[in-house]
């Protein structure tokens, strides 16, 4: 069956958009109406999944904060990948608003398709309209296109399948579960691993199983490199740090870059080997982190990420002064 997925305006589209949504929600998952007619629909941008017979079976809208919601597939046309559309349109619809980020709050048993979508869990579980919810995130890459674009309708004549394979979500809580989960995505990088971290944790980057796993990494063979962004080089310097002796000895393997300090509001700590697997600490202060050895969506985007921020780094003087 061929769907269509659009942009659609409030003003024209509202009755349709209300009762797929009072369909779905009030009807069908017992929301009350107070909570799901929240008043906030004439500022958000709107997307509709249109059958090829003329039916409107599915909705989701984007708010001006980067929030994705109310997504919303009528029953009888589930399992074929229209959700999917919206989600992916709303995204595609957000770069052209010059957003950076976008979160969602999923309920808890959708996460593995917002995941799928590149979306990672944020925070613990809490309960939204009496079911359980996980808010989850997504960075965009930058840069981005040109603001004012309008987004094109998703024409697709087959079901999606978005299934990975290999591909299994880990959390780690504590500072040890961390170091596994750095060790678990470094187990068989090909080319190249990237760090972010804004202080270069030294419970973390100078652990001697972290150490010893990019030791023999950025030694197993003329291609590979080992990027390193960091925000302040002072913890470095006054502490010392094995991970920046190792880069002493190799500086044909590993390159340590300042991030520009405009563009210090990164607060993440990640790990990317090649754009396969990742491991991602929300909040490099909080040892609560996610790791995947197969996920090439997520660890894309983080690498966009990491990408656009090395192309504007620069070596800090004192860090040169320790011949890195």
């Amino acid at each position: 069956m061929q769907v269509h997925v659009l942009p659609v305006a409030w003003e024209t589209h509202s009755k349709i958009l209300e009762a797929i949504r009072a369909a779905v929600f009030i009807e069908e998952q017992g929301v009350p109406a107070s909570i799901e007619r929240d008043g906030k629909d004439e500022q958000a941008s709107h997307f509709l999944a249109i059958s090829q017979a003329g039916q409107h079976v599915g909705c989701a809208r984007l708010l001006a904060d980067g929030q994705i919601g109310r997504m919303a597939v009528l029953a009888d046309f589930r399992g074929q990948g229209i959700g999917f559309d919206l989600l992916n349109l709303a995204i595609e619809h957000s770069k052209t608003q010059g957003l950076t980020q976008l979160f969602l709050n999923a309920q808890s048993q959708a996460t593995d398709f917002y995941r799928r979508a590149g979306f990672v869990p944020v925070g613990r579980e809490f309960l939204e309209a009496d079911k359980p919810h996980q808010r989850m995130e997504l960075i965009l890459p930058i840069p981005f296109e040109a603001p004012g674009e309008v987004a094109k309708p998703v024409v697709r004549d087959e079901p999606v399948h978005t299934d990975t394979q290999d591909a299994e979500l880990f959390s780690h809580d504590g500072e040890q579960a961390c170091v596994e989960g750095i060790v678990r995505v470094l187990d068989h990088p090909l080319r190249e691993v990237r760090i972010y971290s804004p202080l270069l944790d030294h419970s973390l980057f100078e652990d001697g199983q972290v150490l010893q796993a990019l030791s023999a990494f950025v030694r197993s063979g003329p291609p590979t490199t080992l990027r390193v962004l960091i925000h302040s080089s002072n913890p470095v310097i006054s502490r010392g740090h094995r991970l920046v002796d190792l880069a002493r000895r190799l500086t044909s393997k590993i390159q340590i870059r300042l991030v520009a300090g405009e563009l210090q509001d990164e607060q993440r700590c990640f790990v990317l080997a090649d754009q396969r697997a990742f491991f991602l600490m929300p909040d490099h202060n909080e040892y609560q982190a996610f790791s995947n050895q197969y996920d090439p969506v997520q660890s894309t985007q983080l690498a966009d990420r990491f990408d656009y921020l090395w192309q504007r780094a620069e070596l800090d003087p004192e860090l040169r002064s320790l011949s890195i």
